[in-house]
């Protein structure tokens, strides 16, 4: 208990400074702050419903701009079999559209017994932090759909990208519509 209110405490000071950074963060559930990968859990927290293992990491700029396996296009399609779509939210919100459970079907069948990333994205409204956080969020909602229906929690990890991997920069309703998504990522 000692150990994840200390981890908590740390992890809100890093969104903190991070907002004087000159690099934006991504929020990526994989690493540690020593760069080395870290297992994750079902635990979240209670007040964010979100992984508590999450940490802050760096974005580089392969993982910004990763267009080979990466965000969805204008037909929603992603991942590396080109078979996964990408599931949309609704303006500041994180809980899965109804419209969106036949794709969260597909794409449960698709990736039961293997592992997967989630990634969390934003339109650009809202702050750095906040954005970072809404990702995360929509990602862990994505990923409790996802062990309701028998995906194993420790097959999945989870990053947040908030508003810095747009798949549409065009200022109109339907373009941040778009940007608003999970991406999957097979590995």
């Amino acid at each position: 208990m000692m150990k994840n209110v200390a981890f908590l405490s740390a992890t809100v000071a890093m969104l903190v400074l991070s907002g004087c950074s000159s690099k934006e963060p991504a929020i990526d559930a994989t690493a540690n702050a020593n760069g080395t990968s870290i297992g994750t859990n079902a635990n979240t927290s209670s007040n964010t419903g979100t992984d508590a293992n999450a940490v802050i990491a760096p974005i580089t700029n392969a993982s910004a701009n990763d267009t080979t396996t990466g965000a969805a296009g204008s037909n929603g399609v992603n991942g590396s079999d080109g078979q996964l779509v990408s599931i949309l939210f609704d303006y500041d919100k994180f809980d899965v559209r109804e419209d969106m459970q036949e794709a969260m079907t597909k794409n449960t069948l698709l990736v039961k017994g293997k592992a997967i990333k989630l990634e969390g994205n934003c339109d650009e409204f809202g702050s750095d932090e906040y954005n970072f956080a809404l990702g995360l969020k929509r990602a862990n909602a994505v990923k409790s759909a996802l062990v309701n229906s028998g995906v194993s929690a420790d097959a999945i990890t989870m990053a947040s990208f908030g508003e810095s991997n747009p798949v549409c920069l065009e200022k109109t309703q339907e373009c941040w519509a778009k940007n608003r998504r999970v991406d999957f990522k097979l590995p």
